[in-house]
Protein backbone atom coordinates (compact mmCIF):
# COMPACT_ATOMS: atom_id res chain seq x y z
CA UNK A 1 0.00 0.00 0.00
CA UNK A 2 1.45 3.84 -0.51
CA UNK A 3 1.91 6.31 1.84
CA UNK A 4 -0.95 8.09 0.60
CA UNK A 5 -3.30 5.13 1.06
CA UNK A 6 -1.84 4.57 4.48
CA UNK A 7 -2.78 7.90 5.30
CA UNK A 8 -6.62 7.90 3.53
CA UNK A 9 -7.39 4.48 6.32
CA UNK A 10 -6.01 6.28 9.49
CA UNK A 11 -7.83 9.21 9.23
CA UNK A 12 -10.97 7.40 8.43
CA UNK A 13 -10.51 5.13 11.24
CA UNK A 14 -9.67 8.26 13.96
CA UNK A 15 -13.52 9.94 12.86
CA UNK A 16 -15.18 6.63 13.31
CA UNK A 17 -13.16 6.25 16.93
CA UNK A 18 -14.48 9.92 17.79
CA UNK A 19 -17.81 9.75 17.00
CA UNK A 20 -18.80 6.55 18.95
CA UNK A 21 -16.47 7.01 22.13
CA UNK A 22 -17.62 6.97 25.65
CA UNK A 23 -17.95 10.98 25.63
CA UNK A 24 -21.81 10.48 23.93
CA UNK A 25 -25.21 9.96 25.07
CA UNK A 26 -27.38 6.89 23.92
CA UNK A 27 -31.84 7.72 23.52
CA UNK A 28 -33.62 5.57 25.66
CA UNK A 29 -35.61 3.20 23.20
CA UNK A 30 -39.48 4.68 22.02
CA UNK A 31 -41.76 1.78 23.78
CA UNK A 32 -44.35 0.30 20.74
CA UNK A 33 -47.85 2.74 20.73
CA UNK A 34 -51.04 1.24 22.40
CA UNK A 35 -53.89 1.16 20.20
CA UNK A 36 -56.79 3.56 21.04
CA UNK A 37 -60.41 1.98 22.06
CA UNK A 38 -63.88 2.65 22.60
CA UNK A 39 -63.28 1.26 26.30
CA UNK A 40 -60.55 4.40 26.84
CA UNK A 41 -63.87 6.78 27.18
CA UNK A 42 -66.35 4.88 28.97
CA UNK A 43 -66.99 6.79 32.27
CA UNK A 44 -65.60 5.25 35.43
CA UNK A 45 -67.83 2.63 36.66
CA UNK A 46 -69.21 3.60 40.02
CA UNK A 47 -68.43 1.51 43.05
CA UNK A 48 -70.79 -1.50 43.79
CA UNK A 49 -73.69 -0.51 46.24
CA UNK A 50 -73.28 -1.57 49.47
CA UNK A 51 -75.47 -5.15 50.28
CA UNK A 52 -79.34 -4.41 50.94
CA UNK A 53 -80.70 -4.84 54.73
CA UNK A 54 -81.71 -8.20 55.13
CA UNK A 55 -86.00 -8.50 54.43
CA UNK A 56 -88.50 -10.30 54.96
CA UNK A 57 -88.89 -13.49 52.70
CA UNK A 58 -91.23 -13.12 49.98
CA UNK A 59 -93.94 -14.88 50.14
CA UNK A 60 -94.40 -18.71 47.90
CA UNK A 61 -95.96 -18.83 44.42
CA UNK A 62 -99.86 -18.63 44.19
CA UNK A 63 -100.12 -16.46 47.57
CA UNK A 64 -100.18 -12.85 48.91
CA UNK A 65 -98.53 -11.30 51.52
CA UNK A 66 -101.44 -10.75 54.73
CA UNK A 67 -101.55 -7.46 56.07
CA UNK A 68 -100.98 -7.49 60.12
CA UNK A 69 -103.59 -4.85 60.52
CA UNK A 70 -107.36 -6.02 60.33
CA UNK A 71 -109.15 -4.55 57.34
CA UNK A 72 -112.17 -2.80 58.97
CA UNK A 73 -115.74 -3.68 57.24
CA UNK A 74 -117.48 -1.60 55.74
CA UNK A 75 -120.87 0.10 57.90
CA UNK A 76 -123.72 -1.58 56.99
CA UNK A 77 -126.32 -0.20 54.60
CA UNK A 78 -129.32 -1.40 56.65
CA UNK A 79 -131.12 -2.56 54.01
CA UNK A 80 -131.18 -5.99 55.19
CA UNK A 81 -135.17 -5.64 56.35
CA UNK A 82 -136.00 -4.59 53.04
CA UNK A 83 -137.70 -6.44 50.37
CA UNK A 84 -139.46 -6.44 46.61
CA UNK A 85 -143.19 -6.97 47.70
CA UNK A 86 -145.47 -4.21 46.63
CA UNK A 87 -145.52 -0.79 49.54
CA UNK A 88 -148.82 0.93 50.15
CA UNK A 89 -150.04 3.50 52.75
CA UNK A 90 -153.68 5.48 52.92
CA UNK A 91 -154.46 8.85 52.67
CA UNK A 92 -155.50 11.67 50.04
CA UNK A 93 -154.24 15.38 49.91
CA UNK A 94 -155.36 17.77 47.82
CA UNK A 95 -152.28 19.84 47.48
CA UNK A 96 -150.46 19.78 44.39
CA UNK A 97 -147.55 17.69 43.61
CA UNK A 98 -145.16 19.76 42.26
CA UNK A 99 -142.16 18.43 41.79
CA UNK A 100 -140.12 15.09 41.41
CA UNK A 101 -136.33 14.58 42.46
CA UNK A 102 -133.63 12.20 42.11
CA UNK A 103 -130.66 11.22 44.11
CA UNK A 104 -127.71 9.16 44.81
CA UNK A 105 -126.50 7.66 48.11
CA UNK A 106 -124.21 4.80 49.31
CA UNK A 107 -126.35 2.08 49.31
CA UNK A 108 -129.65 3.23 47.29
CA UNK A 109 -130.85 5.24 44.78
CA UNK A 110 -133.71 7.66 45.90
CA UNK A 111 -136.86 9.12 43.79
CA UNK A 112 -138.83 12.31 46.07
CA UNK A 113 -142.02 13.34 45.30
CA UNK A 114 -142.87 16.78 46.57
CA UNK A 115 -146.14 17.93 47.51
CA UNK A 116 -147.39 21.54 48.13
CA UNK A 117 -148.72 21.25 51.32
CA UNK A 118 -148.54 19.29 54.71
CA UNK A 119 -151.46 17.17 54.80
CA UNK A 120 -150.96 12.62 54.65
CA UNK A 121 -150.52 11.74 51.06
CA UNK A 122 -150.93 8.10 50.56
CA UNK A 123 -148.95 6.04 47.57
CA UNK A 124 -148.72 2.15 46.22
CA UNK A 125 -145.31 1.07 44.98
CA UNK A 126 -145.24 -2.43 43.31
CA UNK A 127 -143.63 -4.54 40.91
CA UNK A 128 -145.39 -4.70 37.62
CA UNK A 129 -144.51 -5.65 33.43
CA UNK A 130 -145.67 -2.58 32.63
CA UNK A 131 -146.93 0.73 33.58
CA UNK A 132 -149.85 2.25 31.59
CA UNK A 133 -150.83 5.91 31.06
CA UNK A 134 -153.68 7.23 33.84
CA UNK A 135 -156.68 6.78 32.40
CA UNK A 136 -155.88 5.87 28.80
CA UNK A 137 -154.36 2.98 29.37
CA UNK A 138 -151.44 3.16 26.65
CA UNK A 139 -148.31 1.30 27.66
CA UNK A 140 -145.38 3.77 28.69
CA UNK A 141 -142.21 1.30 28.58
CA UNK A 142 -139.01 2.41 30.59
CA UNK A 143 -135.61 1.31 30.04
CA UNK A 144 -134.34 -1.29 33.02
CA UNK A 145 -134.66 -4.83 34.32
CA UNK A 146 -137.81 -4.06 35.67
CA UNK A 147 -140.29 -1.44 36.73
CA UNK A 148 -142.15 -0.06 39.68
CA UNK A 149 -145.51 1.44 39.11
CA UNK A 150 -145.85 4.48 41.55
CA UNK A 151 -149.04 5.81 42.69
CA UNK A 152 -148.94 9.05 44.79
CA UNK A 153 -152.58 10.43 46.02
CA UNK A 154 -152.25 13.94 45.11
CA UNK A 155 -153.22 15.85 42.02
CA UNK A 156 -150.20 16.76 39.88
CA UNK A 157 -149.42 20.69 39.63
CA UNK A 158 -151.60 22.34 37.19
CA UNK A 159 -154.35 19.70 37.25
CA UNK A 160 -154.86 20.38 41.16
CA UNK A 161 -158.14 22.70 42.10
CA UNK A 162 -155.82 25.35 44.58
CA UNK A 163 -155.32 27.62 42.02
CA UNK A 164 -151.64 28.32 42.46
CA UNK A 165 -149.17 28.86 39.63
CA UNK A 166 -151.96 28.93 37.03
CA UNK A 167 -150.88 27.88 33.60
CA UNK A 168 -147.83 25.69 35.07
CA UNK A 169 -147.67 21.73 35.11
CA UNK A 170 -145.86 19.06 36.61
CA UNK A 171 -145.31 17.10 33.10
CA UNK A 172 -147.34 15.71 30.09
CA UNK A 173 -148.24 12.07 30.49
CA UNK A 174 -145.65 10.19 28.72
CA UNK A 175 -142.53 12.48 29.82
CA UNK A 176 -139.79 11.27 30.26
CA UNK A 177 -138.26 12.84 33.51
CA UNK A 178 -135.15 11.14 34.26
CA UNK A 179 -133.36 8.98 31.32
CA UNK A 180 -130.77 7.01 30.99
CA UNK A 181 -128.46 9.52 28.92
CA UNK A 182 -128.93 11.30 32.96
CA UNK A 183 -128.84 8.26 35.28
CA UNK A 184 -126.33 6.36 32.74
CA UNK A 185 -123.85 5.69 36.13
CA UNK A 186 -126.43 4.83 38.72
CA UNK A 187 -126.42 1.50 40.19
CA UNK A 188 -130.10 0.89 40.68
CA UNK A 189 -132.29 3.71 38.91
CA UNK A 190 -132.67 3.83 35.10
CA UNK A 191 -135.87 6.02 34.68
CA UNK A 192 -138.77 8.44 35.74
CA UNK A 193 -141.70 8.84 33.46
CA UNK A 194 -144.52 10.67 34.32
CA UNK A 195 -148.19 8.22 33.65
CA UNK A 196 -150.46 11.02 34.13
CA UNK A 197 -152.74 12.35 36.73
CA UNK A 198 -156.57 11.36 37.17
CA UNK A 199 -158.78 11.19 40.08
CA UNK A 200 -156.24 13.01 42.65
CA UNK A 201 -153.56 11.09 42.07
CA UNK A 202 -150.18 10.91 39.81
CA UNK A 203 -148.95 7.54 38.30
CA UNK A 204 -145.07 6.73 37.81
CA UNK A 205 -142.68 4.55 35.50
CA UNK A 206 -139.92 3.48 37.59
CA UNK A 207 -137.43 1.51 35.51
CA UNK A 208 -134.93 0.04 37.68
CA UNK A 209 -131.99 -2.13 37.31
CA UNK A 210 -133.64 -5.65 38.45
CA UNK A 211 -136.48 -6.75 41.19
CA UNK A 212 -134.87 -4.81 43.73
CA UNK A 213 -135.57 -4.38 47.49
CA UNK A 214 -137.54 -0.83 48.11
CA UNK A 215 -138.19 1.18 50.94
CA UNK A 216 -141.23 4.01 50.82
CA UNK A 217 -142.27 6.06 53.32
CA UNK A 218 -143.34 9.83 53.85
CA UNK A 219 -141.78 13.24 55.19
CA UNK A 220 -143.34 16.50 56.50
CA UNK A 221 -140.64 19.01 56.04
CA UNK A 222 -141.90 21.98 59.39
CA UNK A 223 -139.99 24.35 58.06
CA UNK A 224 -142.06 25.50 54.83
CA UNK A 225 -144.90 22.65 55.07
CA UNK A 226 -143.86 20.18 52.57
CA UNK A 227 -144.85 17.02 52.07
CA UNK A 228 -143.22 14.66 50.16
CA UNK A 229 -143.04 10.71 49.61
CA UNK A 230 -139.64 8.88 49.25
CA UNK A 231 -138.94 6.42 47.14
CA UNK A 232 -135.32 4.54 48.08
CA UNK A 233 -134.14 1.23 45.46
CA UNK A 234 -131.97 -0.53 46.98
CA UNK A 235 -128.20 -1.00 44.98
Amino acid sequence: MSTLGVMIVAAITAFVTAGCGGGGTTAAPVPPSTPVTASDFAPTADPAPPPPHPSAPAPPLGTSAVPTAPVAAPESCGTAGWDAAPKAAEGFSRASLYLVRIGRHDCYDRVVFDINGPAPAGFSVRHVPVVTSDPSGEPLPVPGGAVLQVVVRAPALGDDDSGHQPGRVLARTGDQLYGPARLAAWASLRAVRFAGSFEGQCTFAVGVRARLPVRVFTQLDSGDRIRRVVLDIAH
